[in-house]
């Protein structure tokens, strides 16, 4: 057998082995399942129509904000090289929403909102995948609260949470933020100005809890209305094995809260004796909300999110609303570092962001809300102005430059693309919506905290 050709019979044997553990890599679930969600059909209208030719028409009799269509979809062939995605028309309005490479099951598609009574016409375009003619159920939400001038709370566990999973949101409604952590550790130390490692860290949270006061300017929420509590990066879960023993920062030295706290010129800032325990992050939380009075407060869900910080930021919160005994009310909870990986949302900036992946209804959410910025690309402007969302100051340098330059090139060709900048800037800002009086069940709190058995 000529040798050309055996190399032809291996490239064509390997290609297979080689997909199947990309896409084991990249997404770390088996894409060829159903997406499975606990949706409680008492707070949503469910509607079964006919997918036909990828058109389908429907009414509601109600009003919505929020709708979703479960559709079975299968990759094509280059589905499997490049990630499926489905345009989704509505009169003059274009969205695109993609799926994973090799997709094959139900999916759960946004639908453009209409919230209309008349009957709405919709055509899914699919790219790299398959459609066929099929029976779907739409789902739909209303999410009121929202809408009536609401007081929203936004839980930052770090400078610039609350702009990846809110800018837009926050941008539009009366808004207070409460970032817990300096965001002192990490990486982007500027060990390139100072030697000393202390100072790099110190540096790091002085110029990042200034994002987090003034940033949110750029979406018209002042500096009174965004405060930072000066906790210290990456020690939530120490503080919450025990309480009432202080930690210091793991980097920077400081053993007092205060030394981040200071910043603030807001007059709703907690006043402290500057120690850092887990009693001290819920008193400050329960003041704050005393104050404040949310209707809705925006926090991470805890089974979604792997940063221990983000799981136990929203602890806290749960910790302070039990306490006051809170009923009404709304959490809405979102991930920016998904458990599964760090992808998602997939395919490229602008486009839709989904629900999170479920495979077994595991979830807990009352309602769902999509909200749709009137500008999503200010979000751009806002992560570009957090000093940890950019590079640092090695770029300066020409080979520090070159650095950045290979990393983004292998990033982008590889498919390794984890920045904010195409994950975050979406179409759409999603949130998971649990009633304040749900918490008060057992059962829900372990299905927010993914420790159901």
């Amino acid at each position: 057998m000529p040798k050309k050709l055996v190399v032809v019979l291996f490239l064509l044997a390997f290609i297979p082995v080689v997909i199947y553990f990309s896409l084991a890599a990249k997404y770390k679930y088996k894409v060829a399942q159903d997406y499975q969600y606990a949706l409680n059909s008492s707070v949503h209208t469910e509607i079964t129509t006919q997918l036909k030719g990828g058109v389908f028409s429907f009414s509601s009799p109600n009003q919505w904000d929020t709708g979703f269509i479960r559709v079975r979809v299968k990759a094509a062939i280059t589905g499997y090289f490049a990630e499926p995605f489905i345009e989704i028309l509505s009169g003059s309005t274009v969205s695109v929403l993609s799926l994973e490479r090799g997709v094959d099951g139900e999916r759960y598609i946004n639908l453009p909102t209409v919230n209309t009574q008349t009957p709405a016409k919709i055509q899914l375009i699919a790219h790299h995948l398959s459609i066929e003619d099929q029976q779907v159920s739409l789902f739909l939400f209303s999410n009121p609260r929202v809408h009536q001038q609401a007081k929203i709370l936004i839980i930052s566990p770090h400078p610039d949470d609350a702009e990846i999973a809110a800018f837009g949101l926050y941008s539009q409604h009366n808004t207070l933020i409460v970032t817990l952590t300096a965001g002192e550790a990490g990486p982007h130390r500027y060990d390139d100005i100072y030697p000393d490692v202390q100072q790099q860290h110190q540096t790091k949270g002085k110029l990042r809890v200034w994002d987090s006061i003034t940033v949110p300017m750029l979406g018209g929420v002042l500096p009174e209305r965004a405060i930072n509590l000066g906790y210290f990066d990456n020690t939530l879960a120490q503080m919450y094995v025990q309480p009432n023993s202080p930690v210091h920062s793991l980097h920077s030295g400081s053993s007092n809260v205060n030394d981040f706290r200071r910043q603030n010129v807001s007059k709703l800032v907690p006043v402290t004796n500057g120690v850092a325990t887990w009693t001290a992050l819920v008193s400050d939380l329960k003041q704050i909300i005393q104050n404040f009075s949310p209707d809705i407060i925006v926090s991470p869900y805890p089974a979604l999110d792997w940063h221990l910080d983000h799981k136990l930021a929203t602890q806290a919160v749960l910790d302070a609303l039990q306490q006051l005994n809170l009923q009404q009310g709304q959490l809405f909870l979102y991930t920016n570092h998904l458990s599964f990986n760090n992808y998602f949302p997939y395919g490229a900036q602008g486009e839709l962001a989904p629900i999170p992946p479920d495979f077994t209804q595991s979830l807990y959410f009352d309602s769902l809300y999509s909200f749709a910025p009137t500008n999503p690309q200010a979000k751009i402007f806002a992560l570009d102005a957090m000093h940890d969302l950019r590079p640092d100051t090695t770029w300066l340098e020409p080979s520090g430059a070159f650095k950045l330059w290979m990393k983004a090139m292998s990033n982008k060709f590889l498919l390794r693309d984890q920045s904010y900048f195409r994950r975050a800037v979406r179409a759409n800002e999603l949130f998971l919506v649990v009633n304040f009086s749900s918490l008060y069940q057992e059962k829900v709190i372990k299905r927010l905290k993914g420790t159901e058995e």
